[in-house]
């Protein structure tokens, strides 16, 4: 049996879509538009919050992310965002276990920066790890408490934000991608690629993939339970 952590999403709000929040097709309500979605895991609710995605708050650091770190990949996810011609503020399409928008704000790069993100394909990885870090932390009480070793099928474990529990309590796998400007299929198809992945290191615990494209942007958040 998955031993699930605590995860549900909050509405997606934002500036410049107050109701943007869409539940999936068969539980949409009638009435307001911003309501709670819980996905398909046995997950307990988290209070309500816009979700806004500021990239400088990944120089706070956390249990798992230095602060040095941290500032680097706000770094690598300006310079890919701004690649893709995109000034912050910016709306990011949600999809998959959430269907929305979330805004993603950032500090405008310089060209020392540039230079030092100038390799794509660090930059696009470095840059998902970024803003998935900041949405699990806004859609769940997890958050990233330690890398994960090379062969595992994932990039980081997840841990309970909650105060009064321990960090590695109600643990999750986190697996990230980035693709600096894909199609639909494509992203469709990593997301499918990576979930096969993370099979790897089944036990008893979920996985939570989620794929980020700066090209629109948007991100695609899929999940899946050992059998």
């Amino acid at each position: 049996m998955c031993q699930s952590p605590r995860y549900t999403s909050s509405p997606l709000r934002s500036e410049l879509n107050q109701d943007e929040f869409l539940a999936p097709q068969d539980s949409r309500p009638e009435g307001p538009k911003v309501t709670n979605y819980t996905a398909h895991f046995d997950f307990s609710p988290v209070p309500d919050s816009q979700l806004n995605l500021k990239l400088t708050e990944l120089r706070i650091g956390g249990p798992g992310i230095t602060r040095a770190f941290g500032e680097g990949l706000a770094e690598a996810a300006s310079v890919c965002l701004e690649d893709q011609e995109h000034s912050s503020p910016t709306p990011m399409q949600v999809s998959g276990e959430l269907a929305g928008h979330a805004i993603l704000e950032w500090k405008p790069t310089t060209e020392q920066v540039r230079r030092c993100w100038n390799d794509d394909e660090v930059a696009t990885e470095h840059g998902a790890y970024g803003i998935a870090t900041l949405l699990v932390q806004q859609v769940s009480d997890l958050q990233v408490v330690e890398r994960s070793k090379k062969g595992t099928g994932f990039d980081y474990w997840l841990g309970s934000a909650a105060e009064e529990e321990s960090l590695f309590q109600n643990r999750a796998r986190l697996e990230v991608s980035g693709i600096r400007n894909g199609t639909e299929s494509r992203i469709a198809e990593r997301v499918g690629k990576k979930l096969k992945q993370t099979k790897r290191s089944d036990e008893s615990l979920p996985a939570l993939v989620v794929v980020v494209e700066f090209g629109e942007p948007q991100s695609r958040i899929a999940k899946r339970c050992p059998t």
